[in-house]
């Protein structure tokens, strides 16, 4: 179990499937790439849950009008 949780871990935080399959002591890296299915499932969950086109949509900001910088600073203009 930690042997398994321990490679999962490290491949989802971007670790070389290799430098697993060197740590785990597998001769064949079809045995290592049993933990990708893992880590593909975590990264479609994610996903799913975060998508901007999963998500409820948001009211749209309200446009603000612009602004006259003369209004803004009265004594500026007077100044001039």
């Amino acid at each position: 179990m930690f042997r398994h949780t321990m490679a999962t871990l490290m491949l989802e935080n971007g670790a070389d499937i290799r430098y697993i399959q060197a740590m785990l002591g597998h001769a064949d890296l079809r045995t290592t790439q049993i933990y990708t299915q893992v880590s593909i499932r975590k990264l479609q969950q994610i996903h799913k849950l975060t998508h901007p086109a999963d998500l409820p949509p948001t009211a749209p900001e309200p446009e603000t009008p612009p602004t006259d910088p003369a209004k803004e600073n009265p004594s500026d203009s007077e100044q001039k």
